[in-house]
């Protein structure tokens, strides 16, 4: 609430005027790599699909996801909106730099020249972390949701 009062209206345009430059950035630097299931431009977001890498190399959204954490990037938020199938919503804030957002884009890049020529390094990202990629179905279905501590140490 304070930086939306520090702001000010005019600050609040101008950050998002911002926030919509940055997502229609990554959008036009992404588009023809990833598969874009929306002709107008985009708002704060850009909405991609796995349609183009899922139906030629067999990897999905989760894939390319767990593969940025390999290139130093927070995952996208996946499968939403619902109504695009394999969706990866792309938010970029008003912060982000030119640098940044570039960085990005160069990133994503890789990840789809990965998934045409090496499809299971993405099938089996991330690989720069301490714990490696969980069964996440295996997990759903059989939670494990005790604690067995004892005192603060």
């Amino acid at each position: 609430m304070a930086y939306i009062l520090s702001l000010g209206p005019r600050g609040m345009r101008e950050v998002a005027e911002i926030a919509i430059l940055n997502a229609n950035y990554i959008r036009k630097g992404l588009e023809g790599v990833f598969d874009l299931p929306y002709d107008s431009a985009s708002m704060h977001e850009a909405v991609f699909s796995d349609k183009i890498q899922k139906d030629a190399y067999g990897v999905t959204n989760l894939d390319i996801a767990k593969r940025l954490i390999d290139h130093g990037f927070h995952p996208p938020t996946m499968s939403f909106p619902l109504i695009v199938p394999g969706a990866l919503m792309i938010e970029p804030t008003e912060t982000e730099s030119r640098r940044d957002l570039d960085l990005f884009i160069e990133a994503m890049k890789t990840i789809a020249r990965e998934a045409a020529e090496n499809p299971a390094l993405l099938k089996a990202a991330p690989h720069q972390t301490y714990v490696r990629r969980l069964d996440e179905t295996a997990a759903a279905r059989n939670p494990v949701v005790t604690w067995e501590g004892g005192q603060d140490r």
